[in-house]
């Protein structure tokens, strides 16, 4: 009789252990990931503004020594940023944020041209991230934005603005863009647009090509038949552009490292943007492309999103 008691036993703490491992994991004390600050502006439509912010998952605070990427994620017009930050939103920039420890950050603008950061919008911004910096030891001096439509406005004319807070940036279906400066060199971009979205394709081809004849490190890429929409492959290529800039300059992070030096990078492959096929850089088929459809591309990973590898 002693050996079914001893089970019933075993069985019982068994399951006990399982009721406390799953109580454990749902303690109502574990800190939610997403969260938000409030901030005030001179705006008169934007008195207020709510900026949402995610925290990734690995998220460390015993590592003392370093501070955590940010992805400044802007929206579509008059988003309020909620669902940017989550990583959703049609977007999806939840689980590359997680991959690459970032945090993701996502400001509720609205109307008052808020995509000109110079009057109100910029100095809301990094008045949230000094507010989100007192909780989580985020690196605000070397930021990386993406922005669609009104946001793609914002993730370009805020990088000119600032361009010695921004580490790379990437405007998707924009139709408004800075003035190409030299202040930019250094601070890489993608620009990219639906070919069915035909003005603001051509404005954004346009305003890479003055770019590129001042030296700047700016990538272009139009999708065909695709219109004011955010297809996968772009967000593809967005991905592999702000992971290349985000390793390639880790020493932002650590207080313990030097820093990286800003120039910017030689081409290793020469896309075509007549074809979107792609070359290495030292190929003759890659110095036979017309210079108008030459797109310096500084990586394998990112030629790859880019395009299709040319024969």
């Amino acid at each position: 009789m002693l050996k079914p008691y001893k089970s019933v036993i075993v069985l019982v703490c068994v399951c006990a252990c399982a009721v406390a491992s799953k109580a454990q994991e749902k303690r109502p004390d574990a800190p939610e990931r997403l969260k938000s600050v409030q901030v005030q502006t001179r705006s008169q439509a934007n008195r207020v503004v709510t900026v949402w912010y995610r925290v990734p998952k690995n998220f460390d605070p015993t590592e003392r020594d370093r501070t955590w990427r940010v992805l400044v994620v802007f929206g579509g017009k008059n988003k309020d940023g909620k669902n940017e930050a989550a990583g959703g939103a049609g977007l999806d920039w939840g689980p590359w944020a997680d991959e690459q420890d970032v945090f993701l950050v996502s400001p509720g603008f609205k109307d008052d041209n808020y995509w000109n950061p110079q009057p109100w919008s910029g100095q809301a911004l990094f008045d949230a991230l000094a507010l989100i910096k007192r909780q989580y030891p985020i690196c605000d001096t070397k930021l990386l934005y993406y922005g669609h439509s009104a946001g793609a406005q914002c993730s370009n004319l805020f990088a000119a603005w600032r361009p010695d807070a921004v580490r790379a940036w990437v405007s998707h279906g924009s139709g408004v863009f800075y003035k190409p400066s030299i202040t930019m060199k250094g601070v890489p971009g993608l620009v990219s647009c639906g070919e069915a979205d035909t003005a603001r394709c051509i404005i954004g081809r346009r305003f890479v090509q003055k770019c590129l004849a001042q030296g700047q490190d700016v990538i272009w890429r139009s999708y065909p038949n695709s219109p004011h929409d955010v297809p996968k492959d772009s967000l593809k290529l967005a991905r592999a552009v702000l992971t290349h800039y985000h390793g390639l300059y880790q020493s932002d992070l650590w207080s313990n490292r030097p820093a990286g030096r800003v120039e910017v990078q030689p081409a290793l492959f020469f896309g075509d943007d007549a074809d979107h096929a792609y070359y290495p850089a030292n190929s003759v088929k890659a110095l036979a492309i017309h210079p108008d459809d030459r797109v310096p591309l500084p990586s394998e990973d990112i030629a790859r999103a880019w395009g299709t590898e040319g024969k």
